[in-house]
Formats: structure tokens, sequence, C-alpha cells
């Protein structure tokens, strides 16, 4: 159970658990590690001092799916839909966002499936005329600090595919987007490693699916 923030992560889990969790879920970098008593519910401001100076931290308790639902419904929670694009030659569409490599993806407007949304959000964003959704890749949960306010935004990314070998791109500069392009091989991973722990998880999912 992860939720992130920019790029550094938070992971729920037991104490049971916490041994083989903890040698697995940082990929090797350092954890930082938060013990709870039961019943008690962590504030964004906390996780964050425990995590200054470390990629994330490990939020152990005794029942930690309890522990992750009060967590969520202490805060309010925007959905959202985006997807990870890719064209005919194999390349993957990469944008750069407030000076962050990232994905296309947007909130769901009332009457949307989610599938709607993130098909309307990747053409707004993009300047693509065409895409279709080939399979929803995962869910991912980000904290953010909105006008004064934390809230969780709760993403659905799809893979999606666009005719043709190079699409026209035209970023949408009023959503602060100012470059978006087609990559592959080396720098396709070096933007994804630049870019945020939501987006390197979209990414592992993307691998999964591609290696099946």
């Amino acid at each position: 159970m992860r939720i992130f923030f920019e790029n550094k992560f938070f992971f729920f889990t037991s104490e049971a658990d916490f041994v083989a969790v903890g040698n697995t879920i940082s990929g090797g970098r350092q954890m930082a590690t938060l013990r709870l008593e039961p019943g008690v519910t962590p504030s964004p401001e906390q996780l964050l001092e425990v995590a200054d100076g470390y990629i994330g931290v490990t939020i152990v308790a005794p029942d930690a799916e309890a522990l992750f639902a009060r967590f969520c419904a202490s805060l309010p929670t925007v959905r959202a839909a985006g997807g990870v694009v890719e064209n005919e030659s194999g390349s993957v569409l990469m944008m750069t966002r407030k000076g962050w490599p990232d994905l296309p993806k947007g909130h769901i407007e009332e009457g949307e499936t989610d599938e709607q949304a993130a098909i309307r959000e990747v053409l707004e964003e993009t300047g693509l005329s065409e895409v279709e959704i080939v399979t929803h890749l995962c869910t991912t949960r980000h904290i953010h600090n909105a006008y004064g306010r934390w809230e969780i935004k709760q993403t659905e990314w799809y893979l999606m595919f666009a005719p043709g070998e190079e699409p026209e791109l035209s970023p949408e500069t009023e959503e602060q987007i100012t470059a978006v392009e087609w990559l592959r091989g080396r720098r396709l991973w070096q933007a994804v490693d630049k870019s945020y722990s939501t987006i390197k998880l979209v990414f592992e999912k993307f691998i999964e699916y591609k290696v099946q």
C-alpha cells in the first residue's frame, strides 16, 4: 500500500512484513521508518518531516490496511485519469510540466467514465487527434497541498496507442506544459528516472505488461 508525494513515497506495512518489504520496496535506497501505535493516524506534515533526507518512509503498524484506509479517509480525494501513449514506431510520449518529466493526466469530470477522461486529457494536453486504450495499467495515489489544504489525487492509468509513426504533438501551455515529445531507449528512461515516483511506478507496470 503506497502513497506518493513528488519524488518520495510512503509504504504502509505490518511488523510481520516489515523486514521483507524494507529490503525490496525501496530498491536499495535509504528509507526512514515510522512505527505507530494502534489507532494513531499520521498527518501529511508528520510523514514529510520523517521523510526529510530519505527517499520515503516505511510506516509500520499492527493493522497496516486499517491505517492506510484511515489515512486516505482523513483527506479529500480527487479522481483523475491519464495514460502512457505509444506510437507505431514504439516511441513513448513524455511531456515536461512545471519543469518535471511527466505523463498526460487530469481530473475526471462529472458524467465521464475513467476511460473517457483519460482519452480527453491525453488529447487536450498533447495535441494528438486520436488515441485508443489498450489496457488499464494501474491506480496511483499521491498527496499534494492544493490551495492551502492537503488532498489525495487518485489516478487511473491506461496504456494507449496513437496511430502513426510520429504523430504531431502540441503542448497545452495553459496547463504549464512546456514540451511534449516522442522518446525511446536511453532518452526515455533518463526522463523517467528524473520524474515523480508515481510516474516511475506507472512505467514499472508498463514494462510488466510489455514483457508478458
